[in-house]
């Protein structure tokens, strides 16, 4: 079986170590995304974008969106606001 997808692993983010987890495998995409490793979905170059963007959509999903149930996980809600840092305009 292959690496998990970050979606899959947002997904299973239920605790600390899980969340660990998740930023290191973001972390790694990054990397690999700026080395040309993987042609992904970083829509956001500078580390300032990205937390401007991740922010953005924590505000905005606060009480849920009309495709998006905000998890009861905090763990798991601030990896999903890390991810969506990755992609969010």
């Amino acid at each position: 079986m292959g690496r998990k997808s970050l979606f899959e692993m947002v997904n299973e983010v239920k605790d600390e170590d899980s969340f660990l987890l998740f930023i290191k495998a973001l972390s790694k995409d990054r990397i690999d995304f700026v080395n040309k490793k993987v042609n992904d979905e970083w829509q956001n170059e500078t580390i300032e974008i990205f937390l401007e963007a991740a922010h953005e959509w924590g505000e905005i999903s606060k009480s849920g969106l009309e495709f998006y149930d905000k998890p009861d996980n905090a763990w798991k809600r601030c990896a999903q606001i890390l991810y969506m840092g990755k992609i969010y305009e």
